[in-house]
């Protein structure tokens, strides 16, 4: 893989390090080896030092002077904060959409569901976690709101690092896990402001406890 000619080489190298974490190839503790990083995309170590600064900022990876860049521990009373945070954001979030999205941006939000629909179905946790970010994304766009993106866009490493998480311990009964989201997509297709809200409040506190008692 060579990234050496890109414009942005340390943000795609913060996404290349940023999904093995997620997908737990890097586990919590574990050090970041800019060498073996160089070797494997063919670049210097200069880019790969920016990205571990912006996956520092994103809080997935820990640099100890004198001694490296290393895999950020998931805590308890972290993922309880950050659901905390983002279940006031993604409130808001559902109704700057219901307010501000045209024909597009709830069609976007159909397919997304639809996709995670067919990936419950198959019990295909990989597919269904990709599926739900695309979900939450389109919702996001759809708000017409780029300092609610900006906010939302810092905290997603964390929230994609924990939902994956989540999710690959619910992969055989993925569909039960499916019917708020297609409750929610409708009230979203409705208009249903009140409705959307209780939904995205119910499911992040499911969210919240289960991924709690998986620490």
């Amino acid at each position: 893989m060579g990234l050496i000619e890109s414009s942005n080489l340390s943000d795609l190298i913060a996404e290349y390090i940023s999904d093995k974490i997620i997908k737990m190839e890097f586990k919590p503790g574990d050090k970041i080896v800019e060498t073996k990083i160089a070797k494997e995309l063919k670049v210097s170590h200069s880019p790969i030092r920016e990205a571990l600064r912006i996956l520092e900022r994103n809080r997935l990876v820990e640099l100890i002077p004198r001694k490296g860049a290393y895999v950020t521990e998931m805590v308890a009373s972290d993922i309880e904060s950050l659901f905390d945070i983002l279940c006031e954001l993604l409130v808001l979030v559902g109704k700057k959409l219901i307010k501000n999205a045209d024909l597009k941006a709830f069609e976007r939000v159909n397919k997304a569901t639809d996709n995670a629909v067919m990936a419950a179905k198959k019990n295909d946790s990989e597919s269904l976690y990709n599926a739900v970010i695309e979900f939450g994304l389109s919702c996001l766009a759809g708000c017409n709101d780029t300092l609610l993106e900006q906010v939302i866009y810092e905290l997603l490493p964390s929230l994609r690092r924990i939902l994956y998480l989540s999710i690959a311990y619910r992969d055989k009964n993925l569909t039960e896990h499916m019917d708020l989201l297609i409750k929610g997509a409708k009230a979203i297709n409705n208009k249903d402001v009140k409705n959307t809200e209780m939904i995205l409040r119910k499911w992040i506190t499911i969210e919240k406890g289960f991924c709690v008692d998986l620490m």
